[in-house]
């Protein structure tokens, strides 16, 4: 999958992953991550997810990472929101308060730009990877993500027909345990079937859409 599919999603607008409202999961269970006030989230792939305004809401510092400069100046607008934008070289860096956003890709990534980093917030980054490009997604985060940080990662599971492609992907159980099991504690903690909300998938032929919710620890 090249960077120009995703860059040209956001300039089609063709962003059915993006919500219009924070991750219901997310605010269910943002205390098991046990932070405290002024720690740090990531959130890999961040595109304009509110869940950044909401993280920040709760007293703690984001950073996302976004290929798009669209999504990206789409956040601040949206939420009628002004921001300061600089370089380092390798990435723009657009920063309002607590929230900083890098835009660029995410496998250009190093430790020292995580090196705060408390915890990893992924509900779409994993899900939106190829099978060529998910190892490689787990491989970067071990190494840029701080040991001891803990993760909450959200996936779905559905039996869409093989003549429709991704993203999102069908990650399994078995896929996610087989991914992260050997290098980090995982723990599947939630799993509910969505199928009933989800028209596009019903309209893709599936008859359940299996959203789970696992705990990290790097």
């Amino acid at each position: 999958m090249k960077k120009e599919f995703w860059l040209e999603k956001w300039q089609n607008k063709q962003t059915g992953f993006h919500k219009d409202e924070v991750h219901p999961l997310l605010i269910k269970y943002i205390d098991e991550l046990k932070l405290n006030s002024g720690d740090t989230v990531f959130v890999p792939l961040c595109g304009k997810t509110l869940d950044m305004l909401w993280l920040n809401s709760q007293g703690y510092k984001v950073i996302g990472i976004e290929l798009s400069e669209l999504a990206i100046k789409e956040f601040f607008v949206d939420n009628d929101i002004t921001y300061k934008k600089e370089s380092d070289g390798l990435f723009d860096i657009y920063t309002y308060e607590n929230i900083t956003i890098y835009k660029g890709d995410f496998f250009d990534l190093t430790a020292k730009y995580c090196q705060q980093v408390n915890a990893v917030y992924d509900r779409a980054a994993l899900i939106a990877l190829p099978g060529e490009l998910v190892m490689k997604y787990v491989n970067k985060m071990l190494d840029v993500i701080p040991d001891l940080a803990m993760g909450i990662l959200i996936t779905l599971e559905f039996n869409r027909s093989s003549d429709s492609k991704g993203p999102p992907f069908n990650t399994s159980n078995e896929k996610v345990m087989k991914l992260f099991q050997k290098y980090m504690s995982i723990e599947q903690i939630y799993i509910i079937d969505i199928i009933e909300r989800e028209l596009s998938f019903q309209k893709q032929g599936c008859t359940y859409v299996n959203e789970r919710v696992y705990l990290i620890s790097y």
